[in-house]
């Protein structure tokens, strides 16, 4: 009887914790990235308790919403043209909140000095990706027509870049700063749309459900994180450098062309509407998707 007791107690105390764990958040981040910064701030600095959440990591955007819409994470923080592609496929993901800002540009050939310059010339984009997507509509709005030569990743995006395969890259901070002097950074897409969102906070329809409240304060401390980060640029610029581990320059450079606002303002959603409005001429999507069903804003 002693040791039957004894194991009911070992089996109450296990399925706790158990409920414990799946009772937390978990947030799918992709690790290379300066997109969670705001997350990673907010941990340091205890504006959030590491403890109180689940952080999956993951090596790239595609590998980050597999997990969402599987479940497998509750949040994810990834590029927007994700979330809209997943609504079109019917599944229960929704933005949130964007979050990153800006961070992105093009790296070129010294001899390329204007977008001009980029007629008829090869610029490399991930496919189906922001990058790519930004790269269009630079094209279409300075009314150019480049070639564009697409990559399965960013690294054999570069080696391609310093091979002379390609003129020019569309690509991200920090690594769009560590090509050698035979490059330059020629244009940031900011220049035409200032502020615009870049990588959003998104969650799975269960839990905006299930784990309402937990998400709310979520928000809230991370709209802190991103106030906090800006009022204190030095701490930031010096946080940045030892959790991504590059210099204190490129640190500096990469929060100068990257900002963090949340929110889901007007003019926020009319630049991602027109990005699918792109990505649906090239075949990305299929199906028009209606902006109703693809955010989620906390009231």
């Amino acid at each position: 009887m002693k040791k039957l007791l004894i194991g009911i107690l070992v089996l109450l105390i296990l399925s706790s914790c158990g409920t414990n764990q799946s009772g937390k958040l978990r947030i799918g981040i992709i690790s290379p990235s300066l997109n969670h910064f705001p997350l990673d701030f907010a941990f340091k600095f205890e504006i959030l308790k590491q403890n109180d959440f689940v952080v999956k990591k993951f090596s790239s955007g595609w590998e980050t919403n597999e997990a969402l819409v599987a479940g497998k994470i509750d949040l994810a923080i990834l590029p927007f043209t994700y979330v809209w592609s997943d609504v079109a496929q019917g599944r229960n993901v929704k933005i949130i909140s964007f979050l990153e800002r800006e961070s992105d540009g093009i790296i070129a050939k010294k001899d390329i000095e204007k977008i001009s310059d980029l007629d008829g010339r090869k610029i490399g984009v991930l496919r189906a990706s922001t990058l790519d997507i930004f790269a269009e509509m630079l094209a279409d709005e300075h009314q150019i027509k480049p070639e564009f030569v697409y990559f399965r990743s960013p690294m054999e995006m570069a080696a391609a870049l310093n091979a002379g395969e390609v003129d020019a890259l569309s690509f991200y901070v920090p690594p769009i700063f560590n090509f050698n002097s035979r490059f330059h950074i020629l244009h940031w897409y900011s220049a035409d749309h200032p502020h615009h969102p870049c990588c959003d906070l998104a969650a799975t329809e269960s839990a905006l459900a299930n784990k309402t409240e937990q998400i709310r304060k979520f928000l809230r401390s991370l709209k802190e994180s991103c106030s906090e980060l800006v009022q204190d640029p030095q701490v930031a610029f010096e946080t940045i450098q030892t959790s991504y581990r590059i210099s204190l320059q490129t640190s500096k450079n990469s929060l100068y062309n990257t900002k963090y606002i949340m929110n889901l303002e007007e003019s926020g959603r009319d630049f991602e509407e027109k990005a699918v409005r792109k990505m649906i001429e090239k075949g990305y999507i299929e199906t028009n998707v209606k902006p109703e069903d693809v955010y989620f804003e906390f009231e």
